[in-house]
């Protein structure tokens, strides 16, 4: 199992955890059931409950934010774009931001993004996208990323000193890809 947020600011870790809703073993917002109890858990739906088109939109952002995330772990190029990036998933992820419009509120220090609506899954969706342009203002959002190992994918907080942590963890992810190097190398003799 990777390990855990460690050290992660608190809106960081909320994106670290909504990104991780998708596991090997299912998904934690599966059901409009599911995706309203997680909501309410984080505090970002006080009152109504998600529909399946809101958990499509949730589902949407939550891929376009593991897309997002795996670019600052330095992942290769897998796409025709500079940037490497699932045009699909940006896509969807800047439809939604369109669709959830944010609003600066300049009474508050510093200026912040805040959700320009109060209607359930959708404040709570433009609430997260609020907290990435925070972490982008503030310089941690290259601290969030995807784990390099394609069977894991797993987002975590980057808390190492040079920001050069690649996997979720050394000892799960780490380990396999180090594993299958050396029996690539071996196999090369």
């Amino acid at each position: 199992m990777p390990e855990t947020v460690d050290a992660a600011p608190a809106a960081l870790a909320r994106l670290v955890e909504f990104v991780n809703t998708r596991r090997a073993d299912g998904d934690a917002i599966g059901t409009p059931e599911q995706l309203t109890n997680w909501l309410r858990t984080h505090e970002l739906l006080p009152e109504g409950s998600a529909d399946t088109a809101a958990r499509q939109r949730t589902i949407r952002v939550r891929e376009g934010l593991r897309a997002l995330l795996a670019t600052n772990n330095a992942e290769p190029v897998t796409s025709p774009r500079p940037d490497g990036l699932n045009p699909a998933a940006r896509t969807e992820l800047a439809a939604l931001t369109v669709a959830l419009p944010l609003t600066l509120d300049v009474t508050s220090t510093p200026p912040r993004l805040v959700p320009h609506t109060n209607d359930g899954v959708d404040h709570a969706l433009a609430t997260l996208l609020a907290d990435v342009a925070t972490a982008v203002a503030a310089g941690t959002w290259s601290r969030l990323k995807t784990c390099r190992e394609p069977s894991c994918r797993w987002a975590f907080y980057d808390h190492s000193r040079n920001r050069g942590r690649t996997w979720c963890s050394m000892d799960v992810c780490g380990n396999r890809v180090k594993v299958r190097a050396s029996h690539r190398r071996n196999a090369a003799r």
